[in-house]
């Protein structure tokens, strides 16, 4: 689920970028997944109160906001698409409505209704068009960062995650769940059909990744770090080897982010003790590399470092001690006036 962080305004970006991409398609079959924020909150706060992101493949391909209420295409070749955004229109401005009305029953049936309130609904949607031409969605909605509900696409329903989402799994069920499973496999999967051979260039671009390693202390000892940033596609694996052979297991969940120019970025931390002849190295594997990208970690950068910071600090010490040397010299050379004034 997309939601996976503190529901105040501060971290909504944060929840948008993280659950999005969390779907990869397999080879062969491709996904176009949105995700849908509503917001409950004081106008004050200058939050759009519905806002959706799309992908296709993990390629951000569109985004919509209640305070423009018109989807943009963030993708040069489908801003041509001109019938279908009115289309988009139509569609968005219905789903606006549905959901907020379906928050509004949420909130009512758990007594979270007070002025002042904040809370932040998240939908998860998505449907995949898989390699043998068979269709496969799914839904989850989360509140204040919690998974509330899911939907079950093979026997159409709305299922409750906490026993608070009953009430609102079972109207949701009533009123939703035909017409989502008709949405899902027909106009969420046309429009994926569509965008396809606009998107064919860009989906199929490959940009390598580049990688820093560094190293840091603290009283639990020493950590080696690796930040692969700046590729495309999404999927990579990054991994801490020793002596050549030996994987070394972070203890740290690393996450895969995403950046503004539409790439990707990970770090891989992991605690090390430092052994004399040992050696450590980061591996990376990507489909836009011909082998496995290898970048030792050298122990004396950051020795050599911390020696040209103290010469530094050094030299800077022997030029103001010379200056003070100097001072004082001219001030002993300097004649004494010892005539009398009348």
């Amino acid at each position: 689920m997309c939601c996976t962080r503190d529901t105040r305004r501060m971290g909504i970006v944060g929840f948008l970028l993280l659950g999005l991409g969390a779907h990869i398609a397999s080879c062969g079959s491709h996904i176009l997944h949105y995700c849908i924020t509503a917001v409950v909150s004081d106008p004050a706060y200058g939050l759009p109160q519905y806002s959706i992101v799309g992908y296709v493949d993990n390629l951000l391909i569109g985004r919509y906001s209640s305070q423009t209420r018109r989807p943009e295409f963030l993708i040069q070749s489908l801003r041509d698409l001109f019938e279908h955004t009115e289309e988009l229109t139509r569609i968005i401005h219905h789903k606006e409505n549905a959901d907020t009305m379906i928050m509004k029953v949420i909130l009512s049936s758990l007594n979270k209704t007070g002025d002042g309130d904040f809370h932040i609904f998240q939908i998860k949607y998505a449907c995949e068009l898989l390699e043998d031409s068979s269709i496969s969605g799914k839904e989850e909605l989360a509140l204040n960062a919690k998974t509330f509900i899911t939907y079950n696409t093979e026997n159409p329903e709305y299922i409750p995650v906490v026993p608070a989402a009953l009430t609102a799994a079972q109207k949701w069920t009533e009123l939703y769940a035909k017409l989502e499973k008709d949405y899902m496999e027909h106009e969420c999967v046309s429009h994926l059909k569509l965008y396809l051979p606009y998107l064919k260039k860009d989906l199929e671009k490959k940009v390598p990744p580049k990688v820093k390693v560094s190293s840091s202390e603290s009283e639990s000892g020493t950590k080696l770090h690796c930040r692969v940033y700046g590729f495309y596609p999404r999927d990579v694996e990054v991994k801490w080897i020793k002596n050549g052979r030996d994987e070394i297991h972070s203890e740290e969940a690393a996450q895969i982010l995403p950046n503004p120019d539409g790439t990707y970025q990970i770090r891989v931390s992991v605690g090390v003790t430092p052994e004399g002849g040992a050696t450590y190295s980061c591996h990376t594997d990507h489909s836009s590399l011909e082998k496995t990208l290898v970048v030792p970690f050298e122990a004396n950068n950051g020795m050599l470092l911390y020696i040209l910071i103290a010469l530094a600090v050094t030299v800077i010490l022997l030029a103001v001690l010379l200056g003070v040397f100097i001072h004082r010299k001219r001030s002993d050379r300097q004649p004494v006036n010892t005539e009398e004034t009348d």
